[in-house]
């Protein structure tokens, strides 16, 4: 049998057989990956803040969300892992609490705070079975389940270390949680954490007055600058927040001399789309996927990177763009910017 192998090891050269075997593992990670592609398009909110981004750090940002929405990039392939994986956790800790007798109520209900143009859906209302001193008849609170990285979960013992958190995402949990409890009327509500092989961590959180009144005199200017069709100021540049945004390809100055770092999983469909020399079908579904357009912009749209041998690079050109009138004689022209965005071998 040995013999065999390595006879066929003689025939096929090893450098063939890796080819070959690489191309089969492209292939399945491609189809990994086209189950979840394209399946969380940009939403419509445009008349509404989403509860959910209440807490972001960025006020253009929340601009943006409302005006440009159809704009907002996907998040890479790697991101789509981790929400999902993220569902799959809260969905089996909302299971876990039916089965121990803490079934959620009115899951997914919708929350509105209609004076300051905010919606929400809470992950549900947690029973209340203990008969409470300063409440008696209270029997249930809102609650928020978040499956947290285990990176994060020894800095996420307390509501006042999430508050703290050196993640901007992890800070703005509390703002989200905190409008359900102010749209329900309730006193308090719970944060319910999970992680990777870890007990779940049950946190109760009291209606922060000082936190609503911040984050309402936050959304009534983002209201203001909708309503006029303008956008704030942007913020000083911040890698972890402006790398994530969704929006960094409308937010001039465009920060192009900044690397994005990219996994090594994304090797495989990067060298699979460099492979496609003509122009087909196929090159172009997954030029659409990877580069885009600022109409719809890919995962790499509008960012530098290398990865292995392959290098994503990023121009801005201005060009003057002619739209001539029929009773104009002489041609007059609008200058733009447009982003060129390319993925190639280093030195090519």
């Amino acid at each position: 049998m040995i013999e065999a192998i390595e006879s066929e090891k003689i025939i096929n050269g090893n450098g063939v057989l890796i080819e070959q075997l690489n191309e089969i593992a492209s292939e399945i990670i491609n189809r990994f990956d086209s189950k979840r592609q394209n399946k969380r398009e940009p939403y419509d909110h445009s008349d509404m803040n989403w509860a959910s981004e209440i807490g972001h750090p960025c006020k253009r940002f929340l601009v943006y969300a409302r005006l440009n929405w159809k704009d907002r990039q996907l998040m890479d392939i790697d991101g789509e892992y981790r929400v999902e994986e993220g569902q799959r956790y809260e969905w089996e800790l909302k299971k876990e609490l039916g089965d121990i007798g803490f079934e959620l109520n009115e899951t997914q209900r919708t929350l509105l705070i209609p004076e300051f143009k905010i919606k929400g859906k809470i992950d549900g209302l947690l029973p209340i079975k203990a008969k409470l001193a300063d409440y008696p008849d209270l029997r249930q609170a809102p609650s928020e389940l978040k499956s947290i990285s285990p990176n994060y979960w020894d800095s996420t013992r307390t509501i006042e270390d999430i508050k703290r958190h050196r993640a901007w995402w992890i800070r703005g949990y509390p703002s989200q949680l905190n409008v359900y409890i102010y749209a329900s009327g309730s006193p308090f509500g719970f944060f319910i954490l999970k992680t990777f092989g870890k007990r779940p961590r049950v946190l109760p959180m009291l209606f922060d007055g000082e936190l609503i009144r911040a984050d309402f005199a936050k959304i009534e200017d983002v209201n203001r600058h909708v309503e006029a069709k303008t956008y704030p100021e942007p913020i000083p540049y911040d890698p972890q927040i402006c790398e994530m945004c969704g929006f960094s390809h409308l937010c001039l100055p465009l920060k192009t001399t900044d690397f994005s770092e990219i996994p090594n999983s994304e090797i495989p469909i990067l060298n699979h789309f460099l492979e496609l020399k003509d122009w087909n079908k196929q090159y172009e579904e997954l030029k659409s996927i990877l580069i885009g357009t600022k109409e719809k912009p890919g995962r790499y749209y509008g960012k530098n990177a290398i990865v292995g041998d392959i290098e994503i690079l990023t121009t801005i050109q201005n060009r003057t763009f002619y739209e001539v009138p029929k009773d104009v004689k002489e041609p007059y022209g609008e200058k733009r910017e447009i982003i060129i965005t390319k993925i190639q071998r280093i030195g090519d």
